[in-house]
């Protein structure tokens, strides 16, 4: 392991416990003392909470534990959003001379409400479509990607209802840029809708590939006939498809893209999970780089802290004929909650200029 990535392990394991705290125990402690003037939760309760919460995130995502899984991110996803409006409600007593009860009413109110719209539009999959104008094409093409789908944390229906939609896209090619399981426990059923697309299909790994079962989702890619790029490439008609593997480091574009034999007389479009090298693929001659990773931080307000460590989040970036595609994904990882984010399935319409 790397020093950086060592250093990245030990940041985690030290700031993991202290966002349980936020997430599980916070909330409850407080909400309670409010609303009973300061009888509610007491310490043992909260540190056993606490503990509940520490080790049911580590033991659900030690392995393929789905039930145990389900039920813990679903509290996360459900304890987050009353964890900010707890926050809120602290600002509230400072300025508001309303009662502590009316607070706590007004915060489980505004949290149900949220917790539903948040679940809902983890159903809903908004179609994107962009234009890329090139000269380098002499009709038009049609490339759909899916990003983040997240089968593990979604079922197999789900997947089934996205291969469904695309095919009545009328696509020249699908491309699946990572992260389309988190979980070992994802078997070929899960999946197998993936082999009823009716256009050439190109993925590439995410980092959940990583994290999950590489060999087991490359196999299954395999059987599916989908084409796997890593750091290869592959052209089809006037398009070329280069594809390079997720990692933790933020030169890996620069790294292995040179190396890759592309045909510069073609539109080449760069696949690679994270919205990092663009300026490294710009360099090289990439016409359109299709991304994802972020999910536009999937629940408010999250997509601050992601807009952190990525300064593109999520939509069309252009530099004159270059283009950056990131995708707010089409899945969800963790809870089916988005809130202030939509799933997405995101069309590209490579025309002539």
């Amino acid at each position: 392991m790397s020093e950086k990535s060592s250093h990245t392990r030990m940041m985690f394991n030290m700031l993991f416990p202290a966002v349980c705290y936020f997430v599980f125990v916070y909330p409850v402690f407080r909400l309670s003392n409010w609303y009973f003037s300061g009888d509610g939760i007491s310490l043992i309760p909260s540190l056993l909470l606490w503990a509940i919460g520490l080790g049911g995130m580590y033991y659900s995502f030690s392995g393929p534990k789905m039930k145990v899984r389900y039920l813990m991110v679903h509290w996360m996803g459900v304890s987050f959003v009353f964890a900010c409006l707890t926050l809120i409600g602290e600002m509230m007593r400072l300025v508001s001379p309303v009662s502590d009860q009316t607070v706590v009413t007004g915060i489980l109110l505004s949290g149900v409400v949220l917790v539903i719209g948040a679940v809902v539009f983890s159903h809903h999959v908004a179609v994107k479509s962009h234009d890329v104008y090139s000269k380098k094409v002499s009709r038009s093409y049609r490339v759909g990607q899916i990003s983040d789908v997240h089968i593990g944390s979604r079922q197999g229906g789900y997947m089934r209802r996205i291969v469904n939609r695309l095919n009545q896209l009328e696509l020249d090619c699908v491309v699946i840029t990572g992260d389309l399981i988190d979980s070992s426990a994802v078997d070929y059923d899960a999946l197998e809708s993936i082999g009823l697309l009716n256009a050439k299909t190109y993925f590439i790994i995410g980092n959940h590939e990583r994290y999950a079962d590489l060999d087991k989702i490359l196999d299954i890619a395999r059987r599916l006939g989908v084409t796997t790029l890593r750091q290869e490439s592959d052209s089809h008609h006037e398009l070329v498809f280069t594809g390079i593997d997720d990692a933790d480091r933020k030169d890996q574009v620069e790294i292995h893209l040179p190396a890759i034999e592309q045909d510069l007389e073609k539109f080449n479009i760069l696949l690679y999970h994270r919205p990092v090298g663009w300026e490294s693929a710009m360099e090289h001659g990439i016409d359109l780089m299709l991304s994802g990773h972020t999910h536009n931080g999937q629940i408010f307000p999250f997509n601050y802290v992601v807009k952190q460590q990525f300064s593109r989040i999520c939509g069309m970036y252009i530099n004159q004929h270059h283009h950056l595609y990131v995708s707010s994904g089409t899945g969800t990882w963790g809870p089916l909650m988005r809130l202030g984010s939509l799933n997405e399935i995101s069309v590209m319409q490579i025309r002539p200029h």
